[in-house]
């Protein structure tokens, strides 16, 4: 008897629950509220759904013709601004399956139907095309002006920072390091002196601004009569590859050449080759002398 009982209420809830679910399937089986535009739709689940298969694209598609898709509504009515982008978008990808990037049941708002957008879904070509979507969002700075590369080169899919960006990339405009770093020049007596001609390159690399290249104690060592001052040997207008000591010392070219010739000397050209520094003089006479004596022999 208790038995018989409890299959007529098992029995009855079976009924009860399957006549809800085919009268008010919404209230019954809903798993959450669908989005404003497919209200609609809710009482006629298998508008959308297959049973025992889900939601099919081939129903999505019924409705949402792609090449429709941002341009005509459901209804065929025309939009006031078409969306451009979305239409691109969807007619660029491979293989057609709505639910890869599209869900209901999350809302209200057709924003939360639209989380799951992957750029793997679109076709290799419009993947490195990331201007025909995001036009809009490059900022008008001075490097992004000068490149006329795709975003791909320095961005990935998954977000615009971390970045890689290369120097080679701007071209002939690589070594104009002023026009992006002008804000990082030190401010300090050495950098002071350079004029605006000399680019960062002479010293520094697109790798990093430490180390640089510029050791002067490699070229001349300042001491106390030579003091740390660009402009006292080198024109600093011009390329600091050029120098000359006569703005300091009382002679010219002909004297000077006069008396290296009297000590022997032929090569003298060059004056740090030999005066390293000003307490140096001696050591590097010496040293001419003994190249002069084997040129000889």
């Amino acid at each position: 008897m208790v038995k018989s009982r409890a299959s007529m209420a098992f029995l009855l809830t079976f009924l009860v629950g399957s006549i809800g679910i085919i009268i008010f399937p919404y209230l019954t089986i809903n798993p959450g509220v669908l989005t404003e535009n497919h209200l609609a739709l809710k009482n006629d689940c298998l508008s959308c759904h297959t049973l025992g298969e889900g939601v099919k694209t081939k129903k999505c598609v019924g409705c949402h013709q792609l090449s429709m898709i941002g341009v005509k509504s459901v209804s065929g009515k025309s939009r006031d601004i078409i969306n451009s982008k979305s239409n691109l978008l969807h007619n660029s990808i491979i293989k057609i399956q709505c639910t890869d990037c599209h869900t209901e049941h999350n809302g209200l708002s057709r924003q939360n139907a639209t989380l799951n957008f992957k750029h793997e879904t679109l076709a290799p070509d419009l993947q490195k095309e990331c201007v025909k979507c995001h036009s809009p969002q490059k900022p008008e700075d001075e490097i992004h002006i000068l490149l006329k590369a795709e975003c791909s080169n320095c961005h990935n899919t998954s977000g615009w920072k971390p970045s890689h960006f290369k120097h080679e990339m701007l071209g002939d405009k690589k070594n104009e390091c002023r026009s992006c770093h002008e804000n990082k020049r030190p401010d300090n007596n050495l950098h002071d002196q350079i004029g605006k001609t000399i680019q960062c390159v002479q010293c520094h690399t697109t790798n990093g601004w430490k180390p640089s290249t510029y050791d002067h104690s490699k070229l001349f060592i300042f001491d106390r009569d030579h003091p740390g001052n660009c402009s006292n040997c080198h024109d600093v207008r011009k390329s600091f590859k050029s120098y000359t000591c006569y703005n300091c010392h009382e002679h010219n070219s002909d004297r000077i050449r006069k008396k290296h010739l009297k000590e022997g000397i032929r090569k003298f050209k060059n004056c740090v080759e030999c005066h390293r520094s000003g307490e140096k003089e001696i050591e590097g006479r010496k040293e001419s002398n003994k190249r002069n004596k084997r040129g000889k022999n």
